[in-house]
């Protein structure tokens, strides 16, 4: 038990701080509001649990000394990050007659669900890939993971609970980042705002990609 303590500690210190993956959560929740959000939060709580597992297996450090290896999912995370900040850079987001972006159609069987399924799955994935390609909590990970198996927990057991402990613990940090990003969402969601924000937002997914490659 005090090894589990120990990492959840460890783990809410670390994952609490302002980094990479709660700057990605702000501004998906002002572009995109809650529900884009929540899936790049997916995308990321898979890619902590597999870092999880790599260091719980002890792959964690061979990954973090093998800079090709590394260098190429820090290169796939910073591509997703500037192709999101291209596309909103140029976007120009419709209004109707209150100024206000329309809401689209979510019927089940329109072609704006289906798009709707693929942009979700497209969300996970870039979640999944700027997580992955973070260096920062692969480190983490790599010097703490090893302590607490030291300590006794090396079953597959004991690596759910671990999970359990990430995916509870950043789904705290991201309602909390969420709640922040919604306020200033209210104001800042009206179309005569979107084209600045958007380029706003451009301009922090490209220092977030900037921030992976240079560490």
């Amino acid at each position: 038990m005090d090894a589990f303590v120990f990492f959840a500690v460890a783990y809410l210190l670390a994952a609490g701080a302002p980094g990479t993956d709660t700057m990605l959560i702000v501004s998906r929740t002002i572009v995109g509001g809650r529900s884009s959000a929540l899936q790049y939060a997916l995308g990321i709580a898979l890619a902590k649990t597999t870092m999880v597992s790599l260091a719980f297996y002890g792959a964690g450090a061979l990954l973090a000394n093998n800079p090709q290896l590394f260098w190429v999912l820090k290169a796939f995370g910073a591509s997703f990050l500037l192709f999101m900040a291209v596309r909103l850079w140029i976007s120009k987001p419709h209004h109707d007659a209150a100024g206000t972006a329309p809401k689209p159609s979510r019927g089940p069987g329109s072609k704006t669900a289906a798009n709707n399924t693929r942009g979700a799955a497209t969300s996970v994935l870039g979640g999944f890939l700027v997580g992955v390609s973070n260096p920062q909590p692969l480190l983490f990970y790599s010097s703490i993971v090893p302590i607490v198996v030291a300590k006794g927990l090396n079953t597959f057991g004991d690596l759910l609970v671990l999970w359990a402990i990430v995916i509870l613990g950043f789904a705290l940090i991201t309602a909390f980042y969420m709640s922040i990003a919604s306020v200033a969402k209210r104001w800042l969601d009206r179309a005569t705002n979107r084209i600045v924000l958007n380029r706003v937002m451009a301009i922090l997914f490209a220092v977030i990609a900037a921030i992976i490659l240079t560490r």
